[in-house]
């Protein structure tokens, strides 16, 4: 499936501040174990794919269908075949999202670390999802099986989050391969940053009541990128559509689970990334994990810290 160019139009809209709480999803979403396949795939493929998956003997399966892809995914590409297939399992530790791609030589576009910061923002929490397709496709449409069996399961994910998730994919991947092959550029930089730079919009509309401006997004985007030493690598179309794709960040909330995958996804990503990440002046080694477990806080609290934080008062929450 050709991976759609997607380009967003128009800010989003904000109040300077709420008066009902901002849309959260659950802090736990349970699931069974489910193999998600493409309708496209003929019989011999789909044992294949199956094995190359490990599927246990009596997993629920769930094909998704070409004429679908639409609703799933928010987009309106004209497809007409879907192989790429998922085997999801529920993670061993609370809130986990592992993504490991079994078959790198027929999914060309997609890498596992944007898979993952993009169930991540769909709201997808503790799963290990395996990806793989028995043809040559970019993979921009294999979350679509996760989506799906999230909605099966009584799970549904939020269609705002699904939406974002999908921009993200197109926007990321895009901007690895544009960048890959310059000095002081991998995915793994690139999506440590995306997911900094979440985590910091999220931390920012806390201590604000939920709200925070589009100019404040883009703030954080620039700052993030120059930490990394990215802004000088990035053309400025690159850096338009990340802050395109922000904005719309900003409109959804993510739970402490969220922000602790988060967290750990850009740990993990420092921890291998070598050189380039020694050189990167990043926040991850000082994130607070028990702030993180406070911030779930109420709206009434939230307005208070805002007003606090307005007027100069010593409010102990601070964001990056």
């Amino acid at each position: 499936m050709k991976l759609k160019k997607m380009v967003t139009v128009g800010l989003a809209s904000m109040t300077l501040l709420g008066v009902t709480a901002p849309m959260a999803f659950a802090d736990k979403v349970a699931i069974e174990p489910v193999f998600t396949y493409g309708e496209s795939l003929n019989a011999s493929q789909l044992e294949k794919t199956k094995t190359t998956l490990g599927v246990a003997y009596g997993t629920k399966k769930l094909v998704v269908q070409v004429n679908e892809l639409n609703d799933l995914l928010h987009d309106d590409y004209p497809y007409n075949q879907v192989y790429s297939s998922t085997y999801i399992t529920p993670a061993d530790s609370n809130g986990d999202v592992k993504v490991e791609i079994l078959t790198p030589e027929t999914i060309t576009a997609i890498t596992e670390t944007q898979y993952e910061n993009a169930a991540i923002t769909a709201g997808a929490v503790d799963v290990n999802i395996k990806v793989a397709s028995a043809v040559t496709v970019d993979g921009s449409g294999a979350l679509a099986g996760v989506y799906k069996a999230f909605a099966a399961s009584g799970k549904a994910l939020d269609d705002k989050a699904v939406e974002v998730a999908q921009e993200e994919l197109a926007v990321t991947s895009t901007v690895t391969q544009e960048n890959s092959g310059n000095s002081g550029y991998s995915d793994e930089l690139m999506n440590a940053a995306v997911a900094e730079m979440k985590q910091n919009i999220q931390e920012t509309k806390d201590a604000n009541g939920g709200a925070i401006t589009s100019d404040a997004i883009r703030q954080i985007v620039e700052d993030v990128l120059k930490n990394y030493n990215l802004d000088s690598i990035l053309s400025a179309n690159n850096i338009t559509n990340i802050q395109n794709l922000m904005v719309n960040f900003g409109d959804i909330n993510l739970t402490v689970q969220q922000k602790e995958q988060l967290s750990a996804l850009g740990s993990e990503l420092q921890a291998k990334g070598g050189e380039l990440f020694d050189q990167a002046k990043t926040t991850w080694n000082n994130v607070d994990k028990t702030q993180l477990k406070k911030d779930g806080l109420s709206i009434w609290e939230s307005i208070v810290r805002f007003f606090t934080n307005l007027f100069g008062g010593n409010d102990s929450a601070t964001s990056n």
